[in-house]
C-alpha cells in the first residue's frame, strides 16, 4: 500500500504534518496521524519523508506523549522481576536521582543524542548528591549510561521510539582501577594479629584469604557445607543485603562449587567448630549442621554482609604495616597469591567461582603478564644447556 500525507502551516514557525496509516484491520476505518514540527517548512518536509519511509520499512513509531520520566518509572517496575533486589535498588537510585531529574520532562519521542550528551557532560563537573563539589565518578556515570541505554533499548522493542539515541552518545570512560592486595607475608601478619587479639574477624578473614570466597558466600556458609572428610568447602549459597533486609540466593554465577581447604584452614576450622559449640552452649544455643560458620557471637545467627565489612575496616586499621584494604580485596589477594606461585589460572577460576577463565585472566592480567615473563625465563633456562650440549658435540652448529 502506498502511504501519503500533507503539510499545513499553522503559524510562522510551526507546521502540521498529517499522514495516513491505512485502514484499521478491526474497524476498517481509515487511520491518520497528526504531529507538529517547529521550524522551517523544509524541516517539516524532511520529517514527513522520514515518517512515510518508516511506514514502508515497517519501522514506524506512532507519535506519543510519553515523557522520559514516566517511561523510566514503568520500566523500573517491569524490570523488578528480571534482576536481583540489589541490582534493582541500584537502578532505582540512578534513575530517580539522576536520569529523571535531568531528562525526565522530555517527551520520549523527542529525546535525542545531543540532549543525553549534554546531561552526561554536566555530570562530569557537577551533580553529586552528597552536596560536595565536583562531578560524578566515571564509574557512576558509566552505570547511568548502561541503565539508560538498556531502558531505551526496550522502548525500541515496544515501538515507542524508532531508534535508541543513547547508542549515539560518547560513553564515559573508566580507567581500570589498581587492585590492592596482600602478599603471603602480609596475609600471615594479618591473620596472626587477629588471632592474638582473639578477634572474631579471624574466621571470615581466614576463609577469604585462603579460599577466595566472596563476602556473601562467607556469611552464608554453614557447617553442613564444610566437608572435613574430603577437606572441601561447598559454596552453595550467598547472602545479599538490600538496605537492612537480607535474602539468600545462589552464588554469583548461579553454580555451586567445591573449594579444597589447605591443611592450615582445615585444622583451624576443625578447632573452631569445637570452640564455637562451647561458646554458644554457654549461651544456651546448640550448634547444628545448619549453624553459620561465621555467625553472630551472641546467638550464632547470620552476620550481615555490611556489618562484616564495617568490622573489618576497623580491625585492619589497628594493625601496623598492613595496607588498609577492603574485605573484598582479601579475595583478590588469594587469587594473586595463587597466580604468583605459578598455579594455573584455570585452578584460580574454579576456586574463585568465575564463569569463565577469561574473567580471571582479564581481572588479574598484571599477574598473568608476570607469569609469562617467568615462563619464558624457565624456558630459556631449559634450552641453554641443551643447545650448549649440541654445540659441544657439533662445533659447526655453534
Amino acid at each position: 500500500m502506498r502511504h501519503n500525507g500533507h503539510i499545513r502551516q499553522r503559524s510562522k514557525d510551526s507546521f502540521e504534518i498529517r499522514y495516513n496509516l491505512g485502514n484499521d484491520p478491526l474497524t476498517g476505518k481509515r487511520r491518520t496521524v497528526t504531529t507538529t514540527i517547529k521550524g522551517e517548512r523544509k524541516e517539516a518536509e524532511k520529517e514527513l519523508r522520514r515518517l512515510l519511509r518508516s511506514l514502508d520499512t515497517n519501522e514506524h513509531v506512532e507519535p506519543n506523549k510519553i515523557r522520559v520520566g514516566d517511561y523510566l518509572t514503568q520500566w523500573l517496575d517491569a524490570s523488578r522481576s528480571q534482576v536481583s533486589p540489589k541490582t534493582h535498588e541500584r537502578y532505582t537510585e540512578l534513575i530517580n536521582h539522576f536520569l529523571i531529574e535531568a531528562l525526565g520532562g522530555s517527551y520520549l519521542t523527542k529525546l535525542d543524542a545531543y540532549s543525553i550528551q549534554q546531561a552526561y557532560n554536566k555530570w562530569e563537573t557537577s551533580g553529586r548528591k552528597d552536596g560536595k563539589r565536583g562531578g560524578l565518578a566515571p564509574r557512576t556515570r558509566l552505570h547511568i549510561h548502561r541503565v539508560f541505554r538498556t531502558a531505551l533499548k526496550r522502548a525500541v522493542k515496544l515501538r515507542l521510539i524508532s531508534y535508541n539515541p543513547a547508542d549515539d552518545v560518547i560513553a564515559p570512560k573508566v580507567r581500570k582501577s589498581t587492585i590492592t592486595t596482600l602478599n603471603v607475608e602480609q596475609s600471615a601478619v594479618l591473620l596472626k594479629a587477629l588471632q592474638d587479639k582473639n578477634s572474631r574477624m579471624y574466621w571470615p578473614v581466614l576463609l577469604a584469604i585462603t579460599t577466595g570466597m566472596r563476602r556473601g558466600e562467607i556469611v552464608a556458609l554453614r557447617w553442613q557445607n564444610v566437608d572435613f572428610e574430603n577437606r572441601t568447602i561447598r559454596v552453595v549459597e550467598s547472602i545479599e543485603q538490600v538496605g537492612t533486609k537480607l535474602r539468600v540466593k545462589a552464588p554469583k554465577t548461579e553454580t555451586t562449587r567445591a573449594v579444597t581447604m589447605s591443611d592450615y584452614t582445615f585444622e583451624e576450622l576443625k578447632a573452631w567448630k569445637e570452640n564455637q559449640a562451647k561458646e554458644l552452649a554457654n549461651l544456651g544455643v546448640k550448634v547444628t549442621e545448619d549453624t553459620f560458620v561465621c555467625g553472630r557471637s551472641w546467638d550464632g545467627g547470620v552476620l550481615k554482609p555490611d556489618s562484616l565489612s564495617a568490622e573489618f575496616r576497623v580491625a585492619i586499621r589497628e594493625i601496623p604495616d598492613i595496607p588498609v584494604i577492603r574485605f573484598h580485596d582479601l579475595r583478590h589477594s588469594h587469587a594473586t597469591q595463587l597466580l604468583k606461585l605459578g598455579i594455573h589460572p584455570k585452578i584460580a577460576q574454579e576456586r574463585l567461582g568465575h564463569s569463565t577463565i577469561t574473567t580471571t585472566i582479564d581481572l588479574y592480567s598484571h599477574v598473568v603478564e608476570t607469569m609469562q615473563t617467568d615462563a619464558v625465563s624457565k624456558l630459556d633456562s631449559a634450552y641453554r644447556p641443551v643447545m650448549k650440549a649440541q654445540a659441544d658435540r657439533n662445533p659447526k652448529l655453534g
